[in-house]
């Protein structure tokens, strides 16, 4: 019997680092296997043949998505090509709803089996999504309860395995020991800003960030912290924080230790809001789309969210209610995130309430061994096939 040949597919960062522990948990299994496909340095160092890595042109939103579709296109014929070459046994789909959906078409016409993880948000808009979804993919392998119940009604097949995230954030020293190695004075408040991993994120999130930051610094003693992710210049960082007086301690390494030693944290929507939620750090979250884009995202919204608040945070998301303060589009203004970072850090009972809330969360996505889990799910479709 011939090795099982395995063909995974993702655009994101937080993709390419699932990938590469969801293939050792495979590999684990079924030594023997092949795995090739679309992904980053992290699958690639798991032992995955990697036919294009699109993660430094990864984008977001419909109008910046445009700007690629050529290539999009392009490199779906020659995935196309190639699996006509080679045929692979079982595709996995993680996250990239907007590149994997049109690829799961293509392996829907050559009759190879899809399962994914890490699913489109068709619950917030676009059920078309859903109804493709439906009909293109084996198998949905949920890692968030809301979206495992939302699925099931377009008729797809979900096992909700859990969130990843519960078996990899954990900080490695303790907060109080991470403060006294960073220099925290007495009195003084610990505050991490996230603005995303993607240069377009930083340059629409950072500088409302800063300005609050600014204005913060006249009432109150804080030190702040910018972890830089690695697909970011550092050097075209440090230019967009010259332009703000306020004294902002860039750090590389170490994230986890920092959310868990923090006072309070302002956050780009996405995987980072999750992982502080893990680890109890009150946080205002924000996030802000092109005007277009933004437009066109409320045409798609579906028929149940028309009219009613967004909602965009995972940990809100999760607890079914606005927990954390966020802001979005024309919500997101210094003074928004200020006034919700300035309750954080001054209001005790505030904060206290936050983390309450928060740390329902670790309950509502594990148990820990989800790759595993998801490692056997993966497994019993390659036998039965």
């Amino acid at each position: 019997m011939k090795p099982p040949l395995i063909f995974l597919s993702t655009c994101e960062f937080s993709g390419d680092m699932h990938g590469e522990v969801l293939i050792q948990s495979i590999r684990r299994l079924l030594p023997e296997a092949v795995f090739w496909g679309i992904g980053g340095p992290r699958m690639a160092g798991a032992g995955m043949e990697v036919l294009f890595d699109p993660l430094s042109r990864s984008t977001i939103g419909f109008i910046e998505a445009l700007k690629n579709i050529r290539q999009m296109k392009k490199l779906l014929q020659q995935i196309g090509t190639e699996w006509d070459r080679r045929p692979p046994d079982l595709i996995i789909w993680l996250d990239s709803g907007g590149f994997n959906l049109p690829l799961a078409k293509e392996a829907k016409k050559r009759s190879i089996p899809v399962v994914c993880m890490f699913s489109p948000s068709a619950w917030a808009y676009g059920q078309d999504r859903a109804v493709k979804l439906a009909a293109r993919v084996r198998l949905l392998m949920a890692v968030l309860p809301f979206e495992a119940e939302f699925y099931r009604k377009f008729g797809t097949e979900v096992t909700y395995i859990g969130h990843p995230l519960i078996d990899r954030v954990h900080s490695q020293i303790k907060p109080a020991d991470y403060r006294s190695q960073i220099g925290i004075a007495p009195g003084e408040k610990l505050v991490a800003l996230l603005p995303g991993s993607r240069r377009q994120e930083i340059q629409r999130l950072l500088p409302p960030m800063l300005t609050a930051a600014q204005q913060l610094d006249t009432v109150l003693k804080i030190k702040w912290v910018v972890p830089v992710a690695a697909s970011i210049n550092r050097d075209w960082l440090n230019s967009l924080l010259k332009s703000y007086s306020v004294e902002v301690n860039l750090v590389s390494t170490g994230v986890y230790d920092l959310l868990a030693a923090a006072d309070g944290a302002v956050i780009a929507s996405g995987t980072a809001t999750l992982e502080a939620a893990i680890l109890n750090t009150p946080m205002v979250i924000v996030y802000q789309l092109s005007k277009l884009t933004f437009f066109i995202y409320k045409r798609l919204e579906s028929p149940e969210h028309k009219g009613k608040p967004i909602i965009i945070g995972l940990p809100n998301l999760i607890l079914g209610r606005k927990v954390v303060p966020e802001f979005t589009q024309t919500d997101l203004t210094p003074d928004n995130i200020r006034e919700a970072l300035y309750q954080i850090l001054t209001d005790k009972q505030f904060s206290t309430k936050i983390r309450h809330e928060l740390a329902k969360i670790k309950e509502m996505i594990g148990p820990p061994g989800v790759m595993e889990r998801a490692g056997d799910l993966i497994v019993k479709i390659l036998i039965k096939k």
